[in-house]
């Protein structure tokens, strides 16, 4: 049985995860009525450390205070059972099974969950995020439609804007389609208790269509 926790793994857990894992977790609270937890860790996190600089300025762009993100070393003690487990690589979603070989029908990487979510025909029929996990992973195990390399999400530690912004969009169009899936489930399951909320702003609009930002995030070595 899938629970309500998704875990989000990426190597340092000061970048890819913790901006992923905010933008899922701001994102979310519209489906206030089944709401989900939102963990990140790092497969070789060094433990209490913040997050990036250049993360935290990001993370600004969409609404998001990273200042307060402490790093935490994935373990077994972190992943319980039932989580979901989504990776920014291939090479991540290894080491989780290593450690948690019973989470095999429950871990993807954050691009790969998004693909399937966004093309599997099950996705109707699921009532729930149960349901959803379920279905993408049936449909993996129906076939590649992508090259693995997009599974990958880029890690931008110590490159040049280009390889930022190429990071910034594949994290935020991954969270756009996840979320487009949770939105698709039956409505009684996501009751939104939420006021109204305004018109969307250019940032939100920018993260809705999940174009790269044109703050330029500071770069470190």
């Amino acid at each position: 049985m899938v629970g309500n926790r998704i875990v989000v793994v990426c190597t340092a857990n000061m970048i890819r995860s913790p901006f992923i894992a905010g933008l899922l977790r701001s994102r979310m609270q519209a489906f206030a009525g089944r709401g989900l937890e939102v963990d990140s860790a790092g497969t070789a996190a060094r433990p209490g450390a913040g997050a990036a600089p250049e993360a935290i300025e990001l993370g600004k762009t969409y609404g998001l205070d990273l200042a307060a993100h402490r790093t935490r070393r994935l373990d077994d003690g972190v992943l319980a059972t039932g989580d979901t487990v989504l990776c920014a690589e291939r090479a991540h979603r290894r080491v989780v099974l290593d450690l948690r070989p019973d989470l095999l029908s429950s871990v993807f990487t954050v691009r790969e969950f998004a693909h399937l979510v966004a093309r599997v025909p099950e996705r109707d029929a699921a009532g729930d995020w149960d349901g959803l996990v379920r279905a993408a992973g049936r449909a993996r195990l129906g076939g590649r439609v992508t090259p693995e390399a997009d599974d990958d999400v880029t890690d931008p530690i110590g490159c040049s804007q280009e390889v930022w912004t190429a990071f910034e969009r594949q994290a935020t169009q991954a969270v756009s389609a996840i979320l487009a899936a949770i939105g698709s489930l039956p409505p009684e399951e996501w009751t939104d208790t939420s006021p109204p909320r305004p018109p969307a702003t250019r940032r939100e609009n920018r993260m809705r269509l999940g174009a790269p930002s044109s703050r330029r995030a500071a770069r470190t070595g």
